[in-house]
């Protein structure tokens, strides 16, 4: 019989991302409270913990976030039994969300078919394992999607296994979803369909436990994944910049999402007045506060709140979508994960004029859940490139990129890795690099040889003080893929003796700045850090023991309320060592 989760016990003070575009498919049908259950907790000095339910487990996780509520630096992961034993432990830092360092798991009481492993991540992406599991492969027809899950989502089965599902059972269910699907013929771009099919006729078997619990894992990686989207990025934009709307940041910022929409048929001045409808409401819902611990959960809760108020203002829209909300809802009830995807890519291909704020509302949910939801199925990716591996089709490329440091005010070193090339050669590969999010060829780049792996590129000509955003392109026969897109400032110069003379790429925004500030720098080991800032009197302002932070980047926000107008020295320090200097501009 499959589980169904139950118990409402929703958290007032963390309706976060977690509501994603699925909480607004669903918000017409009561199942949902029912259905997922999470918590989220702040602990002081920028610590959270947020409490996951499955059934009777729980998974914690504890660490800080970014300004836009994604984990940052090191993160403790704890899943528990129902009984409150320990199943397994995750230590892994964290940067935008994603793995990127060593990530070490613990596997606690009566599990024993899996030692601890120790894994490598890039942005995300597996490098290296010590998991020695059915991993080795002559020869490409013999890959298994359980392969591909060792090699590439290892963090993922070890959640599986943290659930009480051995390894040996994982790769027994992943078999037999391969075995069914070879009983099929279909075209490479019906993968997904089949795929769906396979898993349905496996739904009345013993393996229905596991496929129930796979639905829950993908919701709350689907949670994860939603943080990325552009839109909401340019609606915690505008809250913290206080003056542009959502439109105007989306036009300046987040033009790649905007031509997106344009190429769905929706019109650029319909979605400005998308955009403003959606402002006006977030607007009434009163104002928010910057330094709330919960101050990104507010925003999330009001961007969806709002997004499905504009959603049912149409009766056009709402008649032609109800059936499409109930037939979702029924498939959630039912734990049956692949009948919504199926709903979700049949949903966009629907005709509507796309001009009234909720038809261009349906455009961008539909979007979201497109690129965010569908692909957060661990299992599927890796079922579906061993049957593309097999197959012989070729796959874009995989990519990262990761800031390196500043050589100058005008001038950075930008590191991208190629770390699969997808079945055909990398002919070639570089940097894109614009003043607007998720830049392609097409704006700036600079190549940098062809293949696989690491390489290193330098951008010259910046101008000081701007933002800029790159990313990691490769190119193989398939097309080209990107990695993911980093955002920094140019390096403000000034007066202060030994700015930026350590490789830790300090950079202090905004600056000038009124109620609050971001820190961001490179730490190059794991080491105690103090930020030390000193008035142009020479005089010790504000000392923050910032602990021992992680390898790579990490940013701190501080609160300027009490700060008066004018520019201050701000440093890093090490036992009294001075790591890296900045200055901060401040008027209120």
């Amino acid at each position: 019989m499959k589980k169904h989760l139950t118990n409402k016990t929703l958290s007032q003070s963390m309706l976060s991302a977690i509501t994603l575009g699925v909480f607004i498919l669903l918000a017409l049908a009561s199942e949902l409270d029912d259905f997922m259950r999470y918590n989220i907790e702040y602990l002081g000095n920028g610590t959270y913990r947020e409490t996951d339910y499955f059934e009777d487990e729980a998974t914690r996780t504890t660490g800080k976030r970014d300004n836009y509520g994604r984990w940052q630096g090191p993160v403790h992961i704890v899943s528990s039994d129902r009984y409150g034993m320990i199943r397994s432990t995750e230590d892994v830092n964290m940067l935008d969300g994603k793995r990127h360092g060593e990530c070490t798991t613990i596997f606690g009481y009566g599990i024993g078919t899996l030692p601890p492993v120790i894994d490598s991540y890039n942005m995300g992406c597996k490098i290296n394992s010590s998991y020695k599991g059915k991993t080795e492969q002559s020869d490409a027809a013999d890959i298994s999607a359980y392969q591909v899950l060792c090699n590439k989502y290892p963090w993922f089965l070890c959640s599986l296994v943290s659930h009480g599902f051995d390894s040996v059972y994982v790769e027994s269910y992943m078999d037999t979803v391969e075995t069914v699907m070879g009983s099929y013929i279909f075209q490479p771009e019906e993968f997904s369909d089949y795929y769906g099919d396979a898993v349905d006729e496996l739904g009345e078997t013993p393996y229905d436990s596991l496929i129930t619990l796979n639905s829950q894992l993908t919701l709350f990686q689907a949670k994860e994944e939603m943080k990325n989207a552009e839109l909401r990025l340019a609606i915690i934009d505008r809250y913290i910049s206080h003056t542009n709307s959502t439109f105007d940041i989306v036009n300046s910022t987040y033009t790649g999402y905007l031509q997106t929409l344009i190429g769905k048929g929706v019109n650029k001045d319909d979605f400005k007045a998308f955009c403003q409808d959606m402002d006006n409401r977030m607007t009434s819902y009163g104002s928010l506060n910057l330094q709330d611990p919960f101050f990104i959960d507010s925003v999330d809760a009001r961007f969806f709140r709002a997004l499905y108020s504009i959603l049912s203002t149409t009766k056009s829209f709402t008649t032609s979508t109800d059936q499409t909300m109930k037939s979702i809802a029924a498939y959630y009830e039912n734990n049956d994960l692949y009948g919504i995807q199926k709903e979700i890519r049949s949903f966009h291909i629907q005709s509507f004029s796309k001009s009234t704020p909720a038809e261009v509302g349906q455009i961008v949910m539909t979007q979201m859940l497109e690129e965010y939801y569908v692909p957060a199925e661990i299992i599927r990716l890796a079922v579906m490139e061993a049957y593309f591996i097999k197959k012989g089709v070729v796959r874009i490329p995989t990519a990262t990129t990761v800031f390196e440091g500043y050589n100058s005010s005008t001038s950075v070193k930008l590191q991208g890795y190629v770390i699969e090339n997808g079945g055909a050669t990398v002919t070639a590969r570089g940097i894109a690099w614009a003043a607007s999010f998720d830049p392609t060829t097409s704006d700036n780049k600079i190549a940098s040889g062809t293949g696989t792996g690491n390489f290193k590129v330098t951008l010259t000509g910046l101008t000081q003080g701007n933002t800029y955003y790159a990313r990691t392109y490769a190119t193989n026969s398939a097309g080209t893929s990107y990695g993911n897109c980093i955002k920094f400032i140019a390096s403000i110069t000034t007066d202060i003796n030994d700015i930026n003379t350590f490789p830790r790429n300090f950079t202090i925004y905004p600056s000038p700045a009124s109620g609050t500030t971001t820190f961001s720098f490179q730490v190059e080991s794991s080491e105690n850090i103090m930020l030390t800032i000193i008035n142009m009197k020479g005089q010790l302002v504000s000392q923050n023991k910032l602990g021992n932070l992680p390898q790579g980047e990490n940013q701190i926000k501080l609160d300027l309320s009490a700060f008066r107008n004018g520019i201050y020295a701000c440093q890093l320090t090490n036992n009294g060592k001075v790591l890296a200097k900045q200055k901060l501009v401040i008027a209120h």
